[in-house]
């Protein structure tokens, strides 16, 4: 990712600086998002409502599955200590975005451009080629907009790259499963046996099991990359600003359009599962590298911001040691602590690690955002006493008179 590092742009910032809420009704951008929220949900119930008269256990399982589909990406979240790092309103809108006003608006611009390719082109050029440029022009495109919508109506709630990258990612997934959940229904309908079950099987199996580590979630990370650049490389120049935005939504699209066209479905040999594996690999694995060494930038990104933060509001080693602050932004390293506590000493000190990992980033957070006084007192307070009570459980028993 030459030339894409964000600048620790965070750490020059005024603090505290208070935060927006996502309550914004001065600002277009508020209007915009419930208005396609609004109209998004009327047509994503009115799709599924047709399908539900149709083939009514399909869609119903389809939804419970989806749903808990869903429940992973979730609890990752939570156990990386992402959903304290940043709002988890704006990822619940981001999600919201993703699987209904992108869904809403993405259908008729797909079915227009494959009518084009049809009539431009040929039908069948429609049929082998029509994903491929429809789909990642429009849902790329789409997707995006809602991160840079979200982020207009609450300016400053977004101030390192890991939060931008993490709307992107639920803006991906909302519309990833939606999606999942169409193609679900759709393919019930024309089925070779008539049960209702065996299509919802099929599709989780193909396009959550197989499909779902590279499909849009991974786009819209990579594509958001390039809104993170253009926010915080103000060392730059804003043409080149714009450049790096374009750059990596254009490698959104590229990957999108491999996996969607059938460009290289002839360099794999062979119709049967294995080569579907392997053909799915070979097409879906540039998504995870990319994704993959985004993360690793934001991530260094964020460890320094939350670091600066820190230092400057909570100096007390006795808040936060140092081993802890080099591991603040650091989730996965944080993780690491906590099993390794747990295997030596139990699962209530990895839990209380847990615990205390949480109130100091919370209040490091807390003062980022209003500074110290008496709303982090109560903070100071618990990670004091959760100090004491995981120092005594951890401590070396004493050798016996």
């Amino acid at each position: 990712m030459s030339g894409a590092a964000p600048s620790a742009a965070a750490t020059s910032q005024e603090w505290p600086i208070g935060l927006d809420s996502f309550f914004q009704p001065r600002r277009a951008a508020f209007w915009l998002l419930v208005f396609l929220l609004v109209m998004g949900a009327v047509s994503v119930v009115k799709m599924f409502a047709i399908g539900y008269r149709v083939v009514p256990l399909t869609l119903l399982s389809g939804v419970v599955l989806w749903a808990l589909y869903t429940l992973p990406f979730l609890m990752l979240f939570h156990l990386l200590d992402l959903d304290e790092e940043h709002p988890p309103l704006g990822f619940v809108m981001a999600f919201a975005w993703g699987s209904l006003a992108a869904v809403y608006l993405a259908l008729p611009s797909n079915s227009a451009i494959l009518g084009l390719c049809a009539k431009l082109v040929s039908p069948t050029f429609a049929a082998e080629w029509g994903a491929a440029v429809a789909g990642p022009v429009t849902e790329e495109f789409l997707k995006l907009i809602g991160v840079v919508l979200i982020m207009q109506i609450a300016r400053n709630q977004f101030r390192t790259p890991h939060s931008v990258l993490i709307l992107g990612a639920l803006s991906g997934l909302g519309f990833q499963v939606v999606e999942n959940l169409s193609y679900t229904v759709n393919s019930a309908v024309s089925f070779p046996t008539d049960s209702q079950l065996m299509p919802v099987a099929h599709n989780f199996v193909m396009r959550g099991l197989l499909n779902g580590l590279w499909s849009h979630a991974a786009y819209t990370t990579v594509a958001a990359f390039g809104v993170v650049c253009f926010k915080f490389r103000r060392d730059l120049a804003m043409p080149l600003r714009v450049l790096l935005a374009a750059q990596y939504f254009l490698l959104a699209w590229a990957l999108h359009f491999v996996w969607n066209s059938p460009l290289i479905n002839d360099w794999i040999p062979g119709n049967g599962f294995a080569s579907m594996v392997v053909l799915t690999l070979v097409k879906g694995l540039p998504a995870v590298i990319a994704v993959w060494l985004i993360w690793g930038v934001a991530s260094r990104v964020e460890s320094r911001h939350l670091q600066a933060l820190a230092a400057y509001y909570v100096p007390e080693r006795e808040l936060i040691r140092d081993d802890e602050r080099r591991r603040l932004g650091a989730p996965l390293r944080r993780l690491a602590v906590r099993r390794k506590l747990a295997q030596r000493y139990g699962r209530r000190a990895g839990r209380l690690k847990g615990r205390l990992q949480r109130e100091q980033l919370r209040l490091v957070l807390r003062a980022g955002e209003k500074g110290r006084g008496a709303h982090t007192r109560r903070l100071e307070h618990r990670i004091l006493l959760l100090r004491k009570e995981l120092d005594w459980l951890c401590e070396p028993p004493r050798p016996e008179a």
